[in-house]
């Protein structure tokens, strides 16, 4: 009897940490246990090698998520600075997700029965989380759901509940595209499943990370070239609601995506090219000049269609295939204090950020290792003392650094994107002043506690955080 997998984990991804069991069935009476493998997509030699007995309906599950989260983990790039300066205004996966297969096999009296059976089924990984009944985790939510129309227009499927997908990110402060303000709708432009929005500043460095590859649904098939993203299209306006400008930003291995070399390539998005980060705060769309009447943008990520008449000729799909990502540009206050802008690695594994307006402060905590010295030196030609002579002497120190900083006013909304950096493993603070200007560095948050604030019972509230750098300062000794 051949080896089955009857349960696997979510394609066409899913989350490391959480539940990841496959369920073998098959094994004879005579066969011992079951045998699993893990081999990284490219690699020969496995990463894990499991063994296990058969339970008492002669299966035998498997969950394989402490393996996945030991070569997962947090980007090894500096993720936050994308579009910084002269940084290209995209990126793709760099130690957030895996592909993996397995390899199915049985054991007797401790020797296999037979060569590896290496299935053809390539599973994605993220290093994301999610909670414990998410078996299987919902990864259609993150992909647009697109067919093709009579004209041979890329269209959303109109039968899909959730047409659009979904960012990356915890944010959950959404809109409705008709509610903007401005005349986003009234332009043409439309996001069905509402705009994700977020309150920044002139010197805000954003990122927005996509799942970049699209689901294909529906009776007609949509153009072969509708892999993933085909550009960013950014749109600007003023006070007045009116536009300013659009720009698109190719997603092109030139610009840090892919994986289309050219526009409208239609190359299907693999390995690290299955999600794309993309550069969107006011101070790091290297591409985008954000105008200095500029209140309000949108970033879209667009899908490819033909360029025709019928199809608008714009060469991609309206509405976006992804929710429109929305920034308010907020006016700083004259008596607000230097900016302090946090950066964390959310749920799904990718980056979310807030900025912090109001007071903070520096505080400085030194221990000291210290010894009495004799100030004479009893070895020498005679007694002699300094006034110089030194009697405390420090033999080493360790010095901390740490700080708190206190949020504006905030909405409900914002204030659960604050729980989801409360709960994060890593977080990185960027300063707008000091000797760590525009640097993001590493923190350790001193709060162990969260207590949720609602504008129900707590009217106008705001967030205090007190958090300390990830490394200690160097100190001589005295």
């Amino acid at each position: 009897m051949a080896i089955t997998v009857t349960q696997k984990p979510s394609l066409p991804f899913d989350m490391a940490y959480g539940a990841n069991p496959f369920t073998l069935d098959g094994i004879t009476p005579s066969q011992d246990k079951y045998a699993l493998r893990i081999y990284i997509v490219g690699n020969v030699d496995p990463v894990a090698d499991i063994r296990q007995s058969p339970n008492r309906f002669a299966k035998a599950i498997f969950d394989i998520q402490n393996i996945l989260q030991s070569i997962v983990g947090p980007s090894d790039y500096n993720i936050d600075n994308v579009g910084v300066g002269q940084q290209r205004p995209m990126h793709i996966a760099n130690g957030e997700l895996i592909q993996y297969q397995i390899g199915l096999n049985t054991e007797t009296n401790g020797t296999l029965d037979g060569p590896w059976l290496i299935q053809p089924t390539i599973y994605t990984s993220i290093a994301g989380s999610k909670q414990y009944y998410d078996v299987p985790f919902n990864a259609s939510k993150y992909q647009p759901k697109i067919q093709g129309d009579i004209n041979g227009c890329t269209i959303l499927n109109p039968a899909s509940k959730s047409p659009q997908g979904f960012a990356l990110s915890d944010n959950t402060w959404t809109i409705s595209d008709t509610a903007t303000g401005d005349d986003f709708y009234a332009e043409q432009w439309r996001s069905p499943q509402g705009i994700d929005m977020h309150n920044v500043y002139s010197d805000s460095v954003c990122t927005k990370s996509f799942y970049n590859v699209t689901s294909k649904t529906g009776p007609i098939p949509p153009v072969f070239t509708a892999q993933g993203i085909e550009l960013f299209l950014v749109v600007q306006f003023d006070a007045n609601g009116l536009l300013i400008s659009e720009t698109e930003v190719d997603n092109i291995q030139s610009n840090g995506g892919g994986p289309n070399v050219t526009p409208g390539q239609g190359l299907v998005p693999t390995g690290n090219f299955q999600t794309i980060t993309f550069g969107c705060g006011p101070a790091n769309i290297p591409e985008v000049n954000i105008n200095s009447l500029t209140k309000t943008y949108y970033v879209m990520p667009m899908v490819f269609s033909p360029t025709s008449a019928a199809c608008g000729n714009s060469g991609v799909m309206q509405p976006s295939g992804w929710k429109t990502q929305g920034f308010r540009i907020l006016d700083e206050e004259c008596n607000d204090y230097s900016h302090i802008q946090f950066a964390w690695l959310n749920s799904l594994g990718f980056r979310d950020q807030f900025t912090f307006t109001k007071r903070n402060e520096k505080k400085i905590n030194t221990k000291r290792n210290e010894y009495l010295k004799e100030a004479a030196d009893y070895n020498s030609n005679s007694y002699s003392v300094d006034e110089q002579s030194r009697g405390f002497t420090t033999y080493s120190q360790t010095i901390k650094e740490t700080w708190s900083a206190e949020t504006g006013f905030i909405n409900d909304e914002e204030a659960k994107l604050l729980e989801s950096m409360f709960k994060s493993a890593q977080v990185n603070v960027r300063f707008t002043d000091g000797e760590y200007l525009n640097q993001w560095v590493p923190v350790r948050l001193q709060s162990s506690s969260y207590v949720e604030k609602t504008y129900r019972k707590d009217r106008l509230f705001q967030y205090t955080v007190n958090f300390t750098l990830a490394s200690n300062i160097k100190s001589q000794r005295g």
